[in-house]
């Protein structure tokens, strides 16, 4: 049994208007996150509106789209903050295209879509620690503080989704009915 995981005979279609409205999103996002988001006093830690949006994102966009949108935000990301150089570029660049494989899968259930951006949401977060650890960057080398901060971002991401995800398909579908008038 094989497995493959992106057909190179494929035409992979990177709509312009859509991919850049997702990355201002996300750049947004990013600044939301540093600046507003990472001050709120929420207990057990904060939710990550990066992944969350990167990973809506790569479930309407696919596989491509979102490894492409998770490297530009956490490329931006890297620049804001004071750690090792595209630490958050490889993370979410991961991240993006793991759950852009699910996408279709997504078009039958909506619980899918709820598991698919919850569980990017944890593992985004204990990626991000883990590369730190491999890249000597300083992280948390406890287990339990990470994985109540992963488990606590995937419960805020289950509970802002249903409020986000729609927004997202219905920005995505709004661009590409704005290019064919």
């Amino acid at each position: 049994m094989s497995v493959q995981l992106w057909d190179p005979d494929s035409d992979v279609e990177v709509h312009a208007p859509t991919f850049a409205a997702l990355v201002v999103v996300l750049l947004a996002a990013v600044i939301g996150q540093v600046s507003v988001v990472a001050r709120l006093p929420l207990p057990g830690g904060h939710p990550d509106l990066v992944l969350l949006l990167l990973a809506a994102a790569a479930l309407v966009e696919g596989p491509v789209v979102g490894a492409l949108l998770g490297f530009t935000a956490g490329l931006f990301g890297d620049l804001l903050s004071t750690h090792v150089l595209g630490r958050s570029a490889l993370v979410l660049c991961l991240v993006g295209y793991l759950v852009g494989l699910v996408a279709e899968a997504t078009e039958r259930s909506v619980l899918v879509a709820l598991a698919a951006i919850s569980g990017a949401v944890a593992a985004g977060s204990l990626g991000n620690v883990l590369v730190a650890v491999l890249l000597g960057d300083g992280a948390p080398t406890e287990a339990g503080p990470v994985l109540l901060r992963a488990l606590t971002a995937a419960l805020y991401a289950a509970l802002l989704t249903p409020f986000l995800f729609p927004a997202v398909v219905a920005g995505v579908r709004r661009t590409r009915r704005v290019r064919r008038r």
